[in-house]
């Protein structure tokens, strides 16, 4: 009886230690894909005169969240022939992974921080606007644990 218990409880353990391994895999790697998309949209992407409101690499840590929001809104109005790739990057922005990952303040900071709505960023056009994605990804993905 004795040595069952401990066996389930072995391997009670080893399943909490792989499932915490493999969310932080899970995390990275999913991040990579991430900021590799949008690496493939920057060189894919004509320059034109599409301006979006795009957030700058001055965001507060609290703003991130919200930042990433506008990131996500106005992706989709980039005028593109690579459509999938933009709704494949604009899919994963949303996802909680990423969303959870780039800002590192509480409920009650993020309560106590005024951050500006997406159409007060300045206007840009769409590689810039890509561009300033992509180093708002690499800066939340540097600062991954």
């Amino acid at each position: 009886m004795r040595t069952t218990s401990l066996c389930v409880l072995c391997v009670l353990l080893a399943m909490v230690c792989w499932v915490e391994t493999m969310t932080a895999v899970d995390k990275t790697n999913h991040f990579r894909s991430t900021i590799k998309q949008a690496m493939e949209l920057t060189k894919k992407v004509k320059q034109n005169d599409t301006f979006l409101s795009s957030p700058t690499n001055d965001i507060e840590d609290c703003c991130a969240q919200s930042a990433l929001q506008c990131f996500s809104s106005q992706l989709l109005k980039i005028p593109t022939t690579y459509k999938t790739l933009l709704r494949k990057l604009n899919k994963n922005l949303s996802k909680s992974v990423i969303v959870e990952s780039v800002g590192n303040c509480s409920r009650k900071e993020r309560a106590k921080v005024i951050c500006k709505s997406c159409d007060s960023y300045p206007m840009v056009d769409n590689k810039e606007f890509l561009k300033n994605l992509l180093s708002f990804l690499q800066k939340a993905f540097s600062r991954l644990p």
